[in-house]
């Protein structure tokens, strides 16, 4: 299908020069949680994404809310921090969280008694996520944990952590500023920013519709993440070429299905840690950590960097290449600029820097979000004169609500009740039930209330004909790209080859754009890279390009 075949979609409100207190530029999870903060303590807030929410870093992480135990002995600030904020998300985001075993495996027993006493520090953080005391276990229990997939003759130490999915915080985030008040758009860019009688003109266009936004407003926060240096030099008056970001790159290897229920922590051939992470419906291999110092909108991943990935893999998971990965992720982190050190020494701590109400964010781990969130907040209200305090960390997340007004509960109970709940009250299997709990949580109700269940869309991840429909006309889903990162429809194994026409069918009845082509070049481009391990699905994609385009 042809983009000359989509409907036009209508044009964004008309919100020419209206006036806000705060413009948040950039909506990865920094950019949203920022929005989120300052529109529940009553401000006046708008919020521009370019592409979607929690599209490029935030999407490309490795999906862990955890407490950071890397960083102890250089940056112990970073794991007080991540810890204690991994306890908060546990309980304003409930659903999302899943609880996931944490096993550091090694071949040298000498090792694993070292890690043990690593560990013994990182257990002091435990209590703050609410996660358990680590112990030893021998070859022997690893194997039988892992179903014999993993190998391991020094045996391991067993700690917790939380896995997320990072795009469905992203988008929640975006919700809940949304029903704060705030202006939230994706899918529109800020081409220019000027200072203008102690207030900034921003002025944005919609990428859809390619109508032109302009507003007022006091005060700017830079939340673009590894575009920050490229937006001030692009999109202010300030050209000087100041040097705020060192950005990393990170690639992650895709397969499908939950292989194992544990995270798996090996260290790979040049003596860096790598993670196996098992998700709902996949399991990530990642993550590369390399000096980045082109564009951050043409990032490529190299063919060797996923062998990289799998050679070291498969000295503790001997199948790693049978397992046929069906796509790649990319991102850069955008850490502050720092000389002298190597990549993977870079701070994770966040700066902020303040140039008279142009606020930029550098920096930040995905588990502190919400307090780099609070305290970039707090700047922003001691400049406009503001004395609320924020209240993030007390009001949950949207489908995270206890409705039913119970004390905290583990997240695993909290999930489980929302899965049996759906299965009994609406007759969906239990899978479906579990994959809908996860993702939206208690707001499954209202999808199933009100928009029924429908046709299967998508076989991959058991999506349903109302979730989509759900998607986009609450969670401001316009594209099929946007429906995909929202349900996992076209994002799972088949990359969209058969489901991708239902999909469409559907926006095109609610009268989006589906933007195809650049659904097809992206799900090819994160594709290409492993074809080499999975010739068939790279054969029977390139007809479903033939055929689409």
């Amino acid at each position: 299908m042809s983009e000359n075949h989509e409907k036009s979609i209508p044009q964004s409100e008309n919100i020419s020069v209206e006036n806000y207190d705060v413009a948040v530029i950039g909506g990865g999870i920094n950019g949203v949680g920022i929005a989120r903060d300052l529109s529940i303590r009553g401000l006046k807030v708008i919020l521009f994404e370019k592409e979607d929410f929690g599209w490029g870093t935030t999407w490309a992480s490795s999906c862990l809310m955890h407490g950071g135990a890397r960083y102890i002995i250089n940056d112990i600030g970073v794991t007080y921090k991540s810890s204690k904020e991994a306890g908060v998300a546990k309980k304003i985001s409930a659903h999302l969280l899943s609880r996931r075993p944490f096993i550091i495996v090694s071949h040298s027993k000498t090792m694993i008694k070292l890690f043990d006493i690593y560990m013994s520090v990182y257990d002091m953080f435990s209590i703050m996520r609410g996660a358990i005391r680590h112990f030893k276990i021998n070859e022997e229990e690893v194997e039988k944990i892992t179903g014999k997939e993993v190998v391991s003759k020094g045996g391991g130490v067993v700690t917790e952590e939380y896995a997320v999915d990072p795009v469905r915080l992203s988008v929640l985030n975006s919700i809940s500023a949304k029903d704060f008040g705030a202006k939230v758009l994706n899918h529109t860019e800020v081409i220019k920013i000027k200072k203008e009688n102690n207030q900034y003109l921003v002025v944005a266009k919609n990428t859809l519709s390619k109508s032109e936004i302009i507003v007022r407003s006091k005060i700017v926060v830079n939340s673009t993440g590894p575009w920050a240096d490229k937006f001030i030099l692009n999109a202010t008056e300030n050209n000087k070429k100041k040097k705020r970001l060192r950005p990393t790159k990170g690639i992650h290897i895709v397969f499908p299905g939950k292989i194992l229920n544990s995270v798996i922590s090996f260290q790979a051939i040049d003596g860096r840690y790598l993670l196996f992470v098992p998700l709902e419906d996949r399991t990530i291999l990642g993550t590369t950590d390399d000096d980045f110092f082109g564009d951050p909108d043409e990032i490529e991943i190299l063919r060797d960097e996923v062998e990289y990935l799998i050679h070291s893999a498969e000295k503790f998971i001997p199948r790693i290449r049978e397992f046929r990965p069906f796509s790649t992720k990319v991102g850069l982190r955008p850490t502050p600029y720092v000389y002298g050190v190597n990549e993977d020494k870079i701070t994770r701590e966040f700066e902020i820097e303040d140039d008279d109400g142009f606020i930029s964010v550098l920096g930040g781990k995905l588990a502190s979000y919400r307090l780099l969130a609070e305290i970039v907040s707090d700047l922003v209200c001691k400049k406009l004169g503001v004395s609320k305090k924020s209240k993030t960390h007390l009001i949950p997340l949207p489908g995270s609500e206890n409705s039913e007004g119970e004390k905290d509960e583990e997240i695993e109970k909290f999930s489980e009740k929302i899965k049996d709940y759906l299965s009994r009250n609406f007759r969906i299997p239990e899978d479906v039930a579990h994959f809908m709990a996860k993702k939206y949580g208690w707001r499954s109700k209202e999808i199933l209330s009100y928009y029924d269940s429908g046709e299967l869309v998508c076989e991959c991840s058991k999506v349903y004909e109302g979730e989509i429909k759900y998607t986009i006309e609450k969670e401001m889903a316009y594209t099929l790209e946007d429906v995909a990162r929202r349900t996992w429809a076209g994002d799972g194994f088949c990359n969209g080859i058969l489901c991708a026409k239902k999909i469409i069918k559907i926006l095109l009845e609610k009268e989006r754009k589906p933007e195809v082509e650049k659904f097809i070049l992206r799900r090819e481009k994160l594709l290409e890279p492993v074809k080499k391990y999975n010739q068939k699905l790279w054969e029977e994609f390139q007809k479903f390009k033939k055929e689409m385009l």
